[in-house]
């Protein structure tokens, strides 16, 4: 047996996309093996290469009208503490947004001494009092936070009882009352107020 014969595991999670024709109640589905955290970006173009490749499989018609309802990053390790390390070592530069811990020689110019531990537990601990939501994805994340941060989620379903949690996520980013951060280890929701 050779390499190409073995199966192929990835050392990350996944990203789960579910594009919707809201008038007909259609779905497609694709899981995205992901050796790394990777942006939205990435998952929406690699879901348009596996959509490509299965198109001849469906229905045209389901195209015409289909839309990104779910893109959601189904992390190995789901641990809200990790989450919220995580996100505070980026907001401190320790790591960097989608590809983990920076390189040394890209921070050879800072000094990690006890000030930085210091300014590193602060973030931590001012983030932990920000979160009003977690979870694997959106949904999860918007159905378990705290009703004063609630969204109306009735404004997003479609004809069949839906929610589009894409539009839903992208309308919470433009409010900038809130920010959702997406780590290895889950999708915080944290409150800028």
């Amino acid at each position: 047996m050779n390499d190409t014969d073995q199966p192929h595991f990835t050392s990350g999670g996944s990203w789960l996309a579910r594009v919707r024709n809201p008038e007909t109640a259609h779905e497609y589905r694709t899981l995205i093996p992901s050796r790394r955290l990777r942006t939205e970006r990435w998952a929406e173009a690699q879901t348009a290469l596996a959509a490509a490749r299965d198109a001849s499989h469906l229905d045209p018609n389901f195209w015409a009208g289909a839309h990104l309802y779910e893109l959601t990053y189904l992390p190995q390790v789901l641990h809200r503490e990790r989450a919220i390390a995580w996100a505070a070592l980026l907001e401190a530069g320790g790591v960097s947004p989608f590809r983990g811990w920076r390189p040394g020689i890209a921070a050879a110019w800072e000094r990690r001494g006890d000030r930085w531990r210091d300014h590193l537990d602060g973030i931590h601990r001012e983030m932990r009092e920000q979160v009003i939501g977690f979870g694997e994805s959106l949904a999860q994340v918007m159905t378990a936070a705290d009703q004063p941060h609630c969204v109306d989620i009735e404004a997003y379903r479609d004809g069949f009882d839906e929610v589009n949690w894409q539009e839903l996520g992208a309308d919470v980013h433009k409010a900038a009352m809130t920010t959702l951060v997406r780590t290895p280890y889950g999708l915080l929701w944290l409150d800028n107020t």
